[in-house]
């Protein structure tokens, strides 16, 4: 994947920094992966508010940035993939328009990444109510992701888990 990106700090196996300096400022950035089970990881990311040093996921930083920093998420995800072999990636936006954001972004680097399969879901309820319970909809209605098509969510895997009904217990 050869797009500008920040610089990269791994602060622990499942935490990362960078900042989005543009116009409005240096924000701090951070990226975690959070274990859902079954090798299944969230992969969640967001500004680092100053006051209370919580990633918020709503923020929206208007850096003139974005593209950079999707590079940057996007890099962050590939780096676990290699130190976590055989992990699944599940990634959705905190609004609808974030997940289109980040679709948007998945379609330009889709084709980098030859050794890795990106689904999506076109359910309605992927995840109920994830932040809580980090649950997995029974009925999930995965595809392999096609530029034009919206999705709710998405997977990043390698394409030897075979089975993603093994993944979501069906």
């Amino acid at each position: 994947m050869d797009l500008e990106r920040y610089k990269i700090d791994q602060l622990s196996e499942f935490g990362f920094r960078f900042y989005s300096n543009g116009p409005k400022g240096a924000f701090k950035m951070h990226v975690r992966f959070s274990y859902l089970g079954r090798n299944i990881f969230n992969l969640g990311f967001g500004v680092v508010e100053s006051a209370s040093g919580r990633l918020n996921d709503l923020i929206e930083v208007r850096n003139g940035d974005s593209e950079k920093i999707l590079a940057t998420v996007a890099a962050i995800a590939l780096e676990f993939m290699e130190d976590h072999p055989g992990a699944v990636i599940y990634a959705t936006g905190s609004t609808p328009s974030r997940t289109r954001l980040y679709q948007m972004g998945i379609n330009r680097i889709l084709p980098t990444l030859e050794q890795y399969q990106i689904f999506g879901s076109i359910s309605e309820d992927i995840l109920a109510d994830y932040k809580e319970s980090a649950r997995y909809d029974r009925n999930p209605k995965w595809q392999e992701v096609e530029p034009g098509k919206s999705y709710k969510a998405f997977l990043l895997f390698d394409p030897s888990i075979t089975n993603l009904d093994i993944l979501f217990n069906i």
